[in-house]
């Protein structure tokens, strides 16, 4: 961890959750919680909401956490950057190193240094296009049709021609080789005897995140040369699978429209903005990711996949369909004539043309089924075939199943066969351990919805004594005379409940208890994410139903065991084992037990009986 816990603990107790996730969210007071618009998803009725504890949670979309979670992802922040943000808006003392990390390279550079030297290098870049040297990039840039505005607004600027012009003017504002090559600006020689300048005669775009704050650069260039592209490195702060061109810029434009208009190349990006399209983002010379759906989702649900008219284009845009369907997307395909791009499309017919364009998207599952065409005969019963396994590939990525039997009964519509023989297809296939066909790699497979797979990992009776412990611990010692607590199975539940001996424990009082110093003591993954869902549960659990959930945990341990003793007992009488009587005098006594909590159980029929 980068902090010291002390620190982190001193920022979580310190920040106000209610009044720091106002700012980006309007919340208001509903009984003991504050409600609003989640920021991660569309959506026209309140579901999230936020208690005095600053956990938060969402009924929509099922993400929920910490203050800390909550910034992670609204800013798409690391933890210790999170943790320096609320220590900043919370009028809490950043210490001024952070606590050691795992090494690894650029580690002995500061983030702030890192982030410093990268603002630093914006303003060199901006001052060289500005400069004489930078005529020849202006001429290409009015060339390519941008105005001044535009390259003012995404900070365009211009590497020169020349070795060492950046890491000399850097050095000149007391910026070290190492801390250069730490923000990805400059290589290493080959020899080791200094750096040189990473780009050099190229027009520069660069990179940032959701604050706006440069992380990385792109740079072009202006004639022939390859690469075309070259990016600056992945770094602390910059990781490309995380990264989209131009989404900090388009924040406010994508809520407004509903939806995103997703492009291949910095140049498109401008050239939508330019004339009106702001809802524009693009990926950093990769497959779109798992991890750039997710980031899209928390603020659109629709998408306009608008990549080049040739094979190529069409190929990438068929495999990011995939990438976006498990995201919840409703997506169509703008098909641009073969050889243009949205830049190009543009300059040629204006803003009209590229609306026009638009509206006439092609909904994904007819860009798949055209796609699907132009690899076989769709009137052939082997091209149906192909067709067909082709487009199951896709359905298996769709998560809802409404939607799901929608797109069985499209295809079927569309390949001419029986709906009946296509979920049954479908059917196997699922079966089948294997991937989608055209997933890009396993990066970017998408994950299931997050609290609905870890939620469902927990059982039924742990999750509720937790919930039980969190709003009355008093009951600890009452909990702790029906069942030994190593039968908890959840390690989230085992830190929850140890965290809360300990605070009675230290403090003699069930008032300290709170999910907020539940997380100061127990540093456990999710635990967070658990605790934030539990809380914003609004049905009490009573004492009877806590010790029937305490009663169930012992009994299925005790189940388990005798599975266990079920087992020892077959092989002891495969192998005319000695111990084979103790085996089943230990076998009668835990059956015994059972019983005896099966009719305790009962005892507590007064609340809802627990699952498990």
């Amino acid at each position: 961890m980068g902090w010291p816990r002390s620190f982190i603990d001193e920022v979580r107790r310190s920040a106000e959750g209610v009044r720091l996730i106002g700012e980006v969210v309007a919340l208001k007071k509903r009984g003991n919680r504050w409600v609003g618009l989640c920021p991660f998803h569309q959506e026209k009725t309140p579901s999230f909401g936020v208690n005095e504890d600053g956990l938060w949670y969402c009924f929509g979309c099922s993400e929920g956490g910490d203050i800390f979670k909550f910034f992670m992802e609204y800013d798409s922040l690391d933890f210790a950057q999170a943790v320096r943000t609320i220590a900043e808006r919370s009028g809490v003392t950043v210490p001024e190193q952070e606590a050691p990390r795992r090494p690894r390279t650029g580690d002995q550079v500061s983030r702030e240094r890192t982030m410093a030297a990268l603002e630093a290098a914006t303003i060199f870049y901006q001052r060289a296009l500005a400069s004489e040297a930078g005529a020849g990039a202006r001429e290409y840039l009015a060339a390519r049709g941008l105005d001044s505005e535009v390259m003012q607004s995404f900070a365009l600027g211009y590497a020169a021609e020349g070795w060492d012009n950046l890491e000399r003017a850097m050095a000149a504002q007391g910026f070290k080789p190492e801390e250069l090559e730490a923000a990805g600006l400059v290589k290493r020689r080959g020899d080791s005897a200094g750096v040189y300048d990473l780009l050099r005669d190229r027009v520069v775009f660069p990179i940032r995140d959701s604050r706006r704050r440069p992380i990385a650069f792109g740079g072009r260039v202006m004639g022939e040369g390859e690469p075309k592209y070259l990016n600056t490195p992945e770094t602390r702060v910059f990781h490309k699978g995380r990264t989209l061109y131009g989404a900090g810029e388009a924040r406010d434009a994508l809520r407004q429209s509903g939806y995103v208009l997703l492009v291949e190349g910095y140049l498109d990006v401008l050239a939508c903005v330019q004339y009106g399209f702001a809802n524009v983002v693009a990926p950093l010379g990769t497959a779109l990711t798992a991890d750039h759906a997710k980031l899209l989702s928390r603020q659109v649900s629709k998408a306009v996949v608008a990549f080049d008219g040739d094979e190529a284009g069409r190929a990438a845009a068929e495999r990011t369909v995939g990438v976006f369907l498990p995201a919840g997307f409703q997506i169509s395909v703008l098909q641009l004539p073969p050889g243009q791009d949205p830049d190009s499309y543009l300059n040629e017919h204006g803003a009209d043309g590229l609306s026009g364009a638009l509206r006439e998207a092609t909904p994904a599952l007819g860009f798949l089924v055209a796609r699907a065409g132009e690899r076989g005969d769709l009137n052939s019963p082997q091209g149906k075939a192909q067709a067909l396994a082709s487009l199951l590939g896709f359905v298996l990525r769709v998560e809802d199943r409404v939607e799901r039997a929608e797109w069985i009964g499209r295809i079927a519509d569309a390949l001419r066969i029986e709906r009946h023989l296509v979920e049954r297809s479908f059917d196997e296939l699922r079966r089948q351990p294997r991937r989608a066909p055209h997933e890009p790699d396993e990066s970017a497979e998408a994950p299931l919805p997050r609290l609905a797979a870890q939620l469902g990992a927990v059982p039924f009776a742990e999750r509720r004594l937790l919930q039980a412990l969190v709003h009355s611990p008093a009951w600890l010692a009452d909990i702790d005379e029906i069942f030994d607590r190593t039968a908890l199975r959840d390690p989230r539940v085992q830190a929850g409940v140890a965290a809360i001996e300990q605070l009675l424990a230290e403090f003699g009082t069930p008032d300290v208890v709170s999910p907020q110093r539940i997380l100061e003591i127990a540093d456990t993954p999710d635990l967070d994410l658990l605790l934030s869902r539990l809380t914003a549960e609004e049905d009490v659990v009573a004492l009877p139903e806590a010790r029937g959930c305490a009663l169930a945990i012992r009994r299925d341990e005790l189940l388990r065991q005798l599975d266990e003793l079920r087992r020892e007992i077959q092989q002891a009488e495969s192998e005319g084992a000695a111990q084979l009587d103790e085996l089943q005098h230990r076998h009668i006594a835990l059956g015994q037990q059972i019983a005896e909590l099966r009719r305790r159980e009962q005892d507590f029929a007064s609340g809802p009986r627990p699952g498990s």
